[in-house]
């Protein structure tokens, strides 16, 4: 080392800090080997030569600290380390091949050719150029350690360890309980810690008892026990619904008990809304099953009523005509009458309704003919279903107004905004009092109140009926 006496000052503690740094780095790569898994002797071998290489760095600080020392007191030790130096080597090379051999990689070789330099002997060797050689090695080690702690850091980053399986297993939904047959817990990964304090108020502590709770106990408020396809199932107070299955594991003479806690909230809501469509099919199926028991009734109904309708209407028609021409004091024509006793049975008998439009223009042209004013105004709608109820309503209008009004003018006003809307007025006498709905206003608000529109009676100043169906009919 006696060579380092002609270096510059600054030189020699610039070589002091670098051998600092290089046992910074290497006691640092020492760490990240040791936290590794243990997986054989080969690991083992390699760590121990990392250590062994710390060793080997701190004997490289000595030397230098020894050239300090002598530099500033006249006099160099003469031991000089050399069977520290030489043991150093020897460890280290013993470690390097058998870590080379093991992992089966060649690297472990380079090493030897760093720590050869610590050898007295490679000091007497190289003479003058020893220093370079020593700075050599240095810097070897330095770009080593630096090295081996990135590649120590990316292996413990992907490594699986007891604790990477334990916050992996805490990343699932599913809960997951293992425990000894007695109830002790080996392992409880976070989901089934939350259901487990959900279900009982309380930290698992023994996994028996919480087996127990599960198949019988009491559970805690706002938990309850429910069916699923035949299971049970656990419905919780944030509305998830969680089902619990036990599964004995044997190992060897030993055997152990896994917990598992599935989330079937999803299916829950499934079967949940399924019931409901079930039932209001089983409803909307008992309603249709009425409604064809009591099909013929209804069409029988339907049939009577319009048959009234028609008998009303036919009847009414010609009995005003009669009547209006006795209260007028008028000869009813003789060939009128027969006319009206021959075709009534045909007419009653038959079903030959015309259009609406044609049949207000026979209405009008019929009572024409009795000095009765039947004015229409606007057009029928274009909905077949709404044009004739207001075509029948109109015979029943002019029906009613000349037999009890006395009416001599009736007008139907024709219109549409958002409804298709009748009005009706006449000249006859107003009702002395309120209106008492028969079989003709009667049958009137049935027809519209099919159609889902409204029928409203007026008495002053004149008698006025507004009738308005909602252009929704359209659509039906």
């Amino acid at each position: 080392m006696a060579e380092f006496y002609g270096f510059p000052h600054g030189m020699l503690i610039a070589l002091v800090m670098m051998a600092a740094l290089c046992i910074l780095l290497q006691t640092l790569a020492v760490s990240y080997s040791i936290r590794r898994l243990r997986t054989g002797w080969a690991r083992r071998a390699e760590n121990g030569m990392e250590c062994a290489i710390l060793a080997a760095l701190f004997l490289f600080a000595a030397l230098l600290g020894q050239v300090q020392y002598g530099l500033y007191g006249g006099f160099l030790m003469p031991s000089a380390y050399s069977l520290a130096r030489q043991g150093a080597f020897l460890l280290i090379s013993v470690l390097g091949v058998a870590a080379a051999v093991g992992t089966e990689l060649i690297w472990p070789f380079f090493v030897l050719g760093g720590v050869a330099v610590l050898l007295p002997a490679t000091e007497k060797v190289t003479g003058a150029a020893y220093p370079f050689f020593f700075l050599a090695a240095l810097l070897y080690f330095l770009l080593r350690s630096i090295h081996i702690c990135r590649m120590r850091r990316r292996e413990l980053d992907t490594q699986i360890s007891s604790i990477s399986v334990k916050e992996a297993i805490d990343t699932l939904h599913t809960g997951l309980l293992f425990f000894r047959p007695e109830g002790e817990i080996l392992l409880c990964n976070l989901r089934m810690d939350i259901l487990a304090r959900q279900l009982t108020g309380r930290s698992l502590q023994n996994g028996r008892e919480f087996q127990r709770l599960l198949e019988r106990g009491e559970l805690h408020v706002g938990c309850a026990r429910e069916a699923l396809g035949g299971q049970q199932v656990f419905r919780l107070p944030d509305a998830s619904v969680w089902s619990m299955s036990a599964h004995d594991i044997p190992m060897g003479r030993r055997s152990f008990v896994l917990v598992t806690a599935d989330d079937v909230t999803a299916q829950w809501d499934a079967v949940t809304l399924l019931a409901r469509q079930n039932e209001a099919l089983e409803k909307r199926g008992q309603e249709l099953r009425h409604t064809i028991e009591h099909l013929q009734a209804i069409c029988e109904a339907e049939e009577i009523v319009r048959s009234k309708g028609r008998v009303h209407d036919l009847l009414g028609q010609r009995i005003s005509l009669l009547l209006r021409a006795l209260r007028d004091d008028q000869q009813p024509d003789e060939t009128l009458l027969m006319e009206f006793v021959r075709t009534l049975p045909t007419a009653l008998r038959e079903d030959r309704t015309p259009n609406p439009a044609h049949r207000l223009e026979m209405l009008r042209e019929t009572f024409q003919g009795m000095d009765v004013s039947v004015e229409i105004q606007g057009e029928l709608p274009e909905h077949a279903a709404v044009a004739e109820t207001f075509a029948e309503i109109a015979v029943e209008c002019v029906t009613n107004a000349v037999r009890h009004g006395y009416a001599t003018r009736i007008q139907f006003h024709f219109f549409q905004n958002d409804s298709w809307r009748m009005t009706v007025t006449d000249n006859g006498i107003p009702p002395a009092g309120p209106i008492r709905e028969g079989g003709g206003i009667g049958g009137m608000r049935y027809r519209i109140n099919r159609l889902g529109g409204t029928l409203e009676l007026y008495i002053v100043p004149r008698f006025r009926i507004e009738i308005a169906v909602p252009k929704e009919a359209e659509r039906k």
